[in-house]
């Protein structure tokens, strides 16, 4: 288990920044790609959708969600 204090520090290290601003940046260009080729072919559709919302599920990440507890 990690403390509330490594998880801030986590979150404010800079290869943590630089991931989470690449998730943001798959995000963007796979709403852009999905605004293209909607309705092409729904399995695609629904993978697409998939990742884009486990990318938004790591940059939505809190300390509760990894099992801490404040101390």
């Amino acid at each position: 288990m990690i403390s509330k204090e490594d998880f801030i520090d986590w979150k404010k290290n800079p290869v943590t920044e630089a991931l989470f601003q690449g998730l943001a940046e798959k995000i963007k260009d796979g709403m852009i790609e999905l605004s293209y080729t909607a309705g092409e072919d729904t399995s695609q559709d629904k993978y697409k959708c998939g990742m884009i919302h486990a990318y938004r599920s790591v940059l939505q990440i809190e300390f509760e969600d990894m099992g801490g507890e404040d101390a």
